[in-house]
């Protein structure tokens, strides 16, 4: 039986969540072709041949490009069984399932995936054949949290790195990358987090020993970077320092990146220094904002003010923290963006922000752990199953406006690649102009500009 696994966007990077069920697919003895069209054409033959087709749909970008693949692969092939995994899945398998879909996999999908496509075999390659929990009527439906042992991913389906994101390591030089999980899931329950709802606090761990062959088989195909895409890589810290120290053993000259939380920053500071010796190019966090009514609102466990103990630790170690924010939701008021703008010219970080941060908007996807809160229903939307969202309007529409503003700004400047310091200068101003200020002077630091480590592909959901 012919499987087909598509990946429509993994931020920039080799698609894991098609490498990996791909593997435990061919164990069990199945033909898997894999594509990522991020980087490739739709194959129409590879459509037309498969009795199974998986759409892969970790965040929310590639759940609305994925529902628009399955349409085309419905038309292609209409007796064909049209699976959605991943993150989004669960959540939106009442809207996703129907005309163009069969089946909704959330959580620890690899298994499920195998037992669907042993079930469809088994049903004659019937389209209607149905595996408990897989084939969901509910938000919460097909959510899969058993332990599971993985596979090597089969990084030989899928296009080279070089079609990748690169690292730019702030010296002049670009390295190739290669993406990694040590764990998923996450041991927190920030409310906004799409993570949240799924795992519930729960944490699955990939084993240490598959973790390092994969990035054994990524430098062989030329990786020089190794990215933990771990919800927060200070979860099993044991495991994930264990990863790192034998990483660094095996490959000495290999860079990496990880995501941790503030308060495991804080709490784990100690450990920081051995990351970097181990040649940790930066750490990315999760801040999201700089004032503690906005991160209550999220549960985010950390306050205004461990963000800045949190910049100190790792400056101390030689690390730059790269922090990520949602510079609008329904709390931030017109002074509080521009606090939010002034905080990173105030400590020189502008170059360890990507620009479309101070874009982001709060994102509510069904089944959200915001809903339900005092904080958020007041401006609670109703659900819009085209954008996979609910909708929520600020109550000053002043602020809506300034957002618009601050997008055309960053848009223009991704268009013309212009430098970060031109475009935060211009979103200042905007800011600054919002709540009837002139852009005061002496704002920024005044030292010149440093060169922090980035990947070439901006953080996006």
């Amino acid at each position: 039986m012919n499987v087909l696994l598509l990946s429509t966007y993994e931020l920039g990077h080799q698609p894991l969540a098609v490498a990996r069920p791909a593997a435990h697919l061919i164990a069990a003895g199945f033909d898997v072709r894999c594509q990522d069209l991020s980087v490739e054409p739709l194959d129409e033959t590879l459509v037309r041949e498969a009795t199974l087709v998986g759409i892969s749909v970790p965040m929310h970008t590639a759940t609305r490009l994925g529902a628009r693949v399955a349409e085309r692969v419905r038309a292609l092939n209409p007796g064909c069984h049209i699976a959605f995994y991943g993150l989004y899945a669960s959540l939106h398998a009442d809207v996703l399932i129907g005309a163009s879909a069969d089946s909704a996999i959330g959580g620890e999908f690899e298994e499920p995936l195998v037992r669907l496509a042993c079930a469809l075999s088994a049903n004659g390659a019937s389209r209607t054949a149905t595996l408990d929990g897989v084939r969901a009527s509910g938000s919460d439906g097909g959510t899969f949290l058993g332990r599971q042992v993985f596979e090597l991913p089969r990084r030989d389906l899928l296009p080279p790195l070089e079609r990748y994101a690169r690292v730019d390591t702030g010296a002049g030089q670009q390295k190739l990358v290669g993406y990694v999980e040590a764990s998923r899931g996450c041991a927190h329950r920030c409310l906004h987090c799409p993570i949240t709802p799924v795992y519930n606090g729960r944490l699955r761990v990939v084993g240490a020993d598959v973790v390092l062959q994969d990035i054994g088989q990524l430098v062989q195909m030329g990786a020089e970077h190794i990215t933990f895409g771990d919800p927060d890589f200070f979860n099993g810290i044991r495991h994930s320092l264990r990863i790192v120290e034998a990483m660094h053993e095996a490959f000495p000259r290999l860079t990496f990146d990880a995501t941790i939380k503030v308060e495991h920053i804080l709490e784990h500071r100690p450990h920081i220094p051995t990351l970097a010796a181990a040649g940790c190019l930066f750490i990315v966090s999760a801040v999201e904002a700089v004032h503690d009514h906005i991160l209550a609102n999220f549960q985010k466990g950390h306050t205004a003010a461990d963000v800045d103990t949190a910049l100190a630790i790792a400056d101390a170690a030689g690390i730059p923290l790269r922090p990520t924010f949602v510079a609008f939701t329904p709390w931030t008021t017109l002074i509080d963006y521009l606090e939010l703008v002034e905080f990173i010219l105030q400590r020189d970080l502008v170059r360890h922000v990507d620009p479309v941060q101070l874009v982001i908007r709060l994102l509510v996807p069904r089944g959200s752990s915001l809903i339900g809160t005092p904080a958020m229903d007041p401006f609670l939307g109703p659900f819009n199953p085209t954008t996979f969202s609910h909708g929520w309007q600020h109550p000053d529409p002043r602020v809506d406006r300034l957002q618009e503003r601050v997008a055309a700004v960053v848009e223009r400047g991704a268009r013309e690649s212009a430098d970060p310091e031109s475009v935060f200068t211009r979103i200042h101003e905007l800011a600054s102009a919002a709540v009837g200020r002139s852009v005061a002077p002496g704002v920024a630091s005044g030292r010149p500009p440093r060169a922090v480590p980035r990947l070439t592909e901006p953080w996006f959901c």
